[in-house]
């Protein structure tokens, strides 16, 4: 009767997720976000390394290791990061970072940003995107700021977000 209780308890343990670890690999910066690359055996590392600046990193899985393929550093540390509005064919990485700026990558040319828009006065906390991976409407970036704004880029339109939620007047961002 043991032995059946413990066969149920290992068939229970399946049914629940499970994180298994792949492949373990040493940073040299402060990681803010992760986003895997669709359709891809690849991921994107965000962050900062000790001296302040930012580093964006590709990685791959190949054969149980992660080998990292290529890697750009930009003066700002990148915050965060969404695929989500770009298609899976382009797989254009948006970012934000701690100047306030938003950018959307190629990550195959990883010099200078295909767009770049600065709309928020300090940290960009969070972003997402809509319309590429789902394909449904046009491509937007939404971006949260430490200034208390929540902002709506369409990145056909240059420089100026298509939406803003601001704090009233007199309020302090929290």
């Amino acid at each position: 009767q043991r032995t059946a209780k413990m066969a149920d308890a290992g068939a229970d343990m399946l049914k629940k997720p499970q994180i298994i670890e792949h492949a373990r690999k040493a940073v040299t910066q402060t990681v803010y976000e992760t986003r895997w690359v669709p359709c891809s055996a690849r991921f994107v590392v965000l962050g900062s390394p000790p001296r302040g600046s930012g580093l964006m990193q590709i990685y791959q899985l190949n054969k149980g290791d992660v080998e990292l393929l290529s890697e750009v550093e930009k003066p700002s540390p990148f915050k965060c990061g969404s695929f989500g509005a770009s298609s899976l064919a382009d797989r254009h990485l948006a970012t934000g970072n701690f100047a306030g700026k938003v950018n959307i990558w190629d990550l195959e040319r990883m010099e200078a940003p295909l767009f770049e828009a600065a709309g928020h006065t300090g940290l960009i906390n969070a972003l997402d995107g809509v319309g590429g991976l789902k394909g449904a409407g046009a491509p937007e970036i939404a971006t949260a700021g430490r200034d208390g704004r929540v902002l709506v880029w369409d990145p056909r339109q240059a420089e100026e977000p298509v939406a803003a939620m601001e704090p009233s007047e007199g309020e302090v961002a929290r």
